[in-house]
């Protein structure tokens, strides 16, 4: 299954390349999965989530606050406990669960290259690598805390397993069976449709029409079959109304809220998403389209990712909420599509692609390097207090750490800017070392900055010393799912959930109540006496204000 003509670089990958590859690649990785809060909103959700776990050993239910969370499959919650258990002694235990993002993208990184080797030869896992972290929507969602990784990581071993499907079909149906599996405890049951349906589709063009294909899917479907039906049963067996919530509520109404009254707007959104979130995988890819038009129908080293592109942004589209994030796995096709027109880029092209990099992440580097000198001197002092402006409170200090991994970042990516952009593959490759050092600047520089203004730490804590000695319990309203995670993990609160006017026959003597300041709120209403009011710095949509119930005169 190997594409290619006109691919004609070196048959073997040169041991120094392969190093600096590594290299890149775990600067790219590393910075930024620890060393600050979780953020809001998905860090905060999901880390309350875990902590639950390693709170009350409950691992089958994902419980948040006290009610089960049954949004996303358990796969990453599990994982980031494990995480936490083992890297806790040296980590806080949100750092420490938060490397399972970062175990979760190694995986899809590793089997992103191994797809490519397959479709297109042994010379282009390293363009796929550097193809894929250059995307710029992967960047930040990569090293959260989010089920999505894992989502990415599964829909990256099915890929490689369907690639490998005409020469080891053994082996590529384990994969497709892992993949899926790990795909459906990351997000249910609509991975196992898409899975499906690419293998279905798939079948369409007579190179898939094979008994090696046929004996992968069969293979595949036999070993996701304990991922599929352990923890169901399991969640049948010892809770079975939270099952039945999970059945009906998040996974069935997935398939039938597909109506077409939906579609234009989330087409619309995620179309004009598309061109900026997989920059410059997109226009790459293009490239490769018209390039190979008359190939991309018989190939089937096109027909995949075609395939799987087609299946996984049709679903993303048809999806009841507009997020960015549900674009990820769109990523996975295009960077395998973009592959060879990135090696047979035009030099023009190469060229523009490449210095537009350098003048991007150049200037933003500069940036980054000038606010961090005025933050720590205090000069010019306008600049100084404009950017304490935006957070409030913050106090600068000097990291050494920091400071030498942002040096040396900076200094590794000015070494090679040298001479011309002769071909897309070296274009690429700057680009992706040139969002690497954008992202380790950001992720080390201004991580402090950065975590003052995005942390409920302070808020959770504040709230916390409010609270009066005895109390029988706390109702809310308003209150999303991260804030709920973030004060379940900071101040031990567990809310009861009352979103309507009156709160007496809820027998909760305290209410907390989250609310947009710019639009008056006023529940909880009359017999409520106001205790306490916050808000996170510079935060000017969102604060939390804390009521106790009077108390009535006989």
């Amino acid at each position: 299954m190997r594409a290619a003509p006109g691919l004609d670089t070196a048959l073997r990958e040169e041991p120094r390349k392969l190093a600096l590859l590594l290299l890149l690649c775990a600067a790219w990785l590393i910075p930024g999965l620890v060393g600050h809060d979780p953020w809001k909103p998905d860090e905060a959700r999901v880390f309350g989530i875990v902590y639950h776990i390693l709170h009350s050993g409950e691992w089958l239910v994902p419980t948040l606050a006290g009610e089960p969370d049954l949004s996303f499959g358990p796969l990453y919650y599990w994982t980031a406990a494990v995480c936490a258990k083992l890297f806790g002694w040296a980590l806080a235990p949100y750092d420490a669960a938060r490397l399972a993002s970062g175990f979760y993208m190694a995986l899809t990184l590793a089997a992103t290259a191994m797809t490519a080797r397959e479709l297109y030869g042994p010379t282009m896992p390293r363009l796929a690598l550097a193809l894929l972290i250059g995307s710029v929507g992967l960047l930040v969602h990569a090293h959260e805390m989010i089920t999505d990784t894992a989502l990415l990581a599964g829909y990256a071993f099915v890929l490689w397993g369907f690639a490998l499907s005409a020469r080891r079909p053994n082996p590529a149906g384990v994969l497709i069976g892992i993949g899926m599996g790990i795909a459906f405890l990351s997000r249910g049951l609509i991975p196992v449709v898409v899975v499906l349906l690419t293998a279905a589709l798939l079948g369409l063009f007579a190179a898939w029409r094979t008994r090696r294909y046929a004996r992968a899917l069969l293979i595949g479907l036999v070993a996701s079959l304990p991922f599929l039906t352990i923890w169901p049963w399991l969640l049948h067996q010892q809770a079975r109304e939270v099952f039945f919530r999970w059945w009906r509520v998040e996974n069935l109404p997935l398939i039938t809220k597909f109506y077409m009254t939906y579609a234009r707007s989330e087409l619309d959104y995620f179309l004009n998403l598309l061109p900026w979130f997989a920059w410059p995988v997109l226009p790459i890819t293009l490239w490769t389209l018209w390039g190979y038009r008359k190939k991309l129908l018989h190939e089937p080293c096109f027909q995949l990712p075609l395939v799987f592109f087609a299946v996984t942004f049709s679903f993303t589209s048809l999806n009841a909420e507009t997020r960015d994030i549900h674009m990820l796995p769109v990523l996975l096709p295009l960077t395998l599509l973009a592959v060879p027109g990135a090696e047979t880029l035009r030099r023009g092209a190469a060229n523009a692609l490449g210095w537009f990099g350098i003048m991007t992440f150049g200037l933003f580097s500069a940036f980054v390097w000038l606010a961090w000198l005025t933050l720590m001197t205090g000069h010019p002092a306008r600049f100084y207090r404009h950017i304490l402006k935006f957070q409030p409170g913050f106090t600068p200090s000097f990291e050494w750490l920091a400071f030498v991994v942002a040096l040396l970042l900076s200094v590794l990516w000015l070494l090679p800017l040298r001479g011309s952009f002769r071909s897309g593959r070296r274009a690429v490759f700057h680009w992706a070392a040139g969002i690497t050092l954008m992202w380790g600047l950001a992720a080390t520089l201004m991580l402090p900055w950065l975590n003052y203004g995005r942390s409920y730490a302070n808020v959770a804590l504040a709230l916390k010393r409010h609270l009066p000695p005895h109390y029988r319990c706390i109702g809310s309203a308003g209150l999303g799912q991260a804030q709920r995670g973030v004060f379940y993990y900071y101040a031990g609160i567990s809310t009861q959930r009352v979103e309507r006017a009156e709160f007496d026959a809820y027998g909760c003597d305290l209410f907390l109540l989250q609310t947009d300041p710019r639009r008056p709120d006023a529940r909880p209403g009359a017999g409520w006496v106001k205790i306490w009011h916050g808000s996170r710095p510079g935060d000017k949509s969102e604060a939390f204000v804390l009521y106790r119930l009077q108390e009535r005169r006989k």
